[in-house]
């Protein structure tokens, strides 16, 4: 199975520990795996993923800025 982009996450840190790499975050709870016995993951995806997730970041981070926060 193909597994979809819009699925995946990304995170730095899990359970307090920090990782420079991060982990992936694979969303299967509403998914349908019955038979399923591998997963794939497109690696361009994982960067994409730790892209957005590095932007999001940094968007929060400006507007806690701008309304006066750390």
């Amino acid at each position: 199975m193909l597994f979809p982009k819009a699925k995946m996450t990304h995170a730095s840190t899990y359970q307090g520990n920090r990782s420079e790499e991060g982990w992936l975050i694979l969303d299967i709870g509403n998914m349908e795996l019955e038979g399923v016995a591998k997963l794939y993951v497109d690696l361009n995806d994982v960067e994409a993923v730790k892209k957005q997730s590095k932007k999001s970041s940094d968007n929060v981070n400006n507007l806690k800025k701008l309304l006066g926060g750390e």
